[in-house]
């Protein structure tokens, strides 16, 4: 399998966190990577590496403004599922790089849905200077994301992903 270097930044260019995953699929839509329990993660706010628990599947987007995070192997229990409003993903020689856009999802382990983060989304829009088509796209994006959690359509299907 191909490792892929895994980067996400925020809007003005600062590194948000980096990690290493496997490539399992790519189609001209979407990357898929996946990560067994235990990958170690930079978290550049806290400015340290850290272990990620559960297993992981993560499908980043290309022409839409957020990934998804399929929490596969269970060990910490608390998520099924984890929504970044993002721009959309690039991979260019074994680097996948995306922006986060501050706005989550958390699909509990009860199936709830709980959209999270709006006060760092709105205290960053204004910091950061996001312009108004970006906060509409980003708003944009949250509607087809509870849309598609709603039917469980892809990339939002946990059971089929997990399979």
């Amino acid at each position: 399998m191909r490792k892929v270097q895994v980067r996400s930044r925020k809007y003005d260019g600062s590194l948000r966190d980096a990690y290493e995953m496997y490539l399992h699929a790519e189609t001209d839509a979407a990357v898929t990577l996946f990560a067994r329990p235990g990958l170690p993660y930079w978290h550049a706010r806290r400015r340290e590496w850290l272990t990620a628990p559960d297993g992981l599947i993560e499908i980043f987007l290309k022409r839409k403004w957020y990934n998804v995070v399929h929490i596969t192997e269970q060990v910490s229990n608390t998520n099924l599922m984890y929504v970044n409003i993002a721009l959309p993903a690039t991979l260019q020689g074994g680097v996948l790089e995306w922006t986060d856009l501050d706005l989550d999802y958390r699909v509990h382990m009860d199936g709830r849905v709980e959209r999270l983060d709006q006060d760092e989304f709105d205290e960053n829009a204004q910091r950061m200077g996001y312009p108004p088509d970006l906060i509409a796209r980003a708003y944009a994006a949250c509607r087809e994301v509870e849309a598609g959690l709603a039917v469980r359509a892809f990339p939002f299907d946990y059971e089929q992903a997990v399979d």
